[in-house]
């Protein structure tokens, strides 16, 4: 199929858009540290070697793996924030771009834009970057937000584009929705209508817990949401190597 996602698990999808093969913050460990993986990777070895376009959200450990990084083709794009470049050259990566908030970029036809996020710095002390998402533009609009709480700056994003997708986190949230960092299902739902998206996948649940809530509570609070909101038929909630075609309407 030409054009499709494919959910990797955590924030990681794949993103097949004309010439672009996409990866997304890609995560195919069996840990983190001492956090073991609770679900089998959606995405296999040869997947990650079509893989001519790596998009990097943000610096922390469950979204930039260099075990995974190191298994990438090294003719592919990256894409990363500020103070994160250091990574990919250090393993022999080609081309590696920078992008700030609302910095553009265009790698096989798309156009790549940053866009702001509410989360925060840190990788260890020595190491600073910004964290963002991107709206990939091919005809097709898909919008990764990487890892983020709700904020105003969803309706800034839909006021200026016309998304079609969104891969929006909705897990890791207690305590406090995690201090603002993370999106609640709840939260996820509230972004989808200030976005103004046709159709939303989560993502950033299932995987790992990094938090206290159990697993599978993300996704259940996420269709009772979905269904109060009447918006049930737009929320995809993918199985690690599930796929969903992207067709604009």
């Amino acid at each position: 199929m030409d054009k499709q996602v494919v959910y990797g698990g955590h924030s990681t999808v794949l993103i097949k858009m004309g010439k672009a093969v996409i990866v997304t913050d890609p995560n195919l460990s069996t840990r983190i540290w001492t956090i073991r993986r609770k679900s089998k990777p959606g995405l296999t070895q040869a997947q990650l070697e079509t893989v001519n376009l790596v998009l990097i959200s943000h610096g922390h450990y469950d979204h930039l793996d260099l075990r995974t990084v190191r298994r990438l083709q090294r003719d592919a794009v990256v894409v990363v924030p500020k103070g994160l470049e250091r990574y990919f050259v250090r393993y022999g990566f080609k081309d590696v771009r920078t992008l700030a908030w609302w910095e553009q970029t265009t790698v096989h036809g798309l156009r790549i834009v940053a866009v702001p996020a509410k989360h925060f710095q840190g990788r260890n002390p020595l190491v600073r970057s910004e964290y963002q998402g991107y709206v990939i533009d091919g005809g097709f609009q898909l919008y990764f937000a990487g890892d983020t709480g709700w904020f105003d700056g969803f309706k800034e994003i839909g006021s200026i584009f016309r998304l079609d997708l969104a891969l929006l986190p909705i897990g890791a949230y207690k305590p406090w929705s995690a201090f603002g960092h993370h999106m609640t299902p709840e939260n996820c739902i509230r972004a989808m209508e200030d976005l103004q998206v046709k159709h939303m996948i989560p993502i950033h649940w299932g995987a790992f817990r990094l938090s206290l809530e159990p697993l599978d509570e993300p996704v259940r609070r996420l269709k009772q949401a979905a269904q109060r909101a009447g918006l049930g038929d737009t929320v995809v909630v993918l199985e690690p190597g599930q796929a969903f075609p992207l067709q604009a309407k």
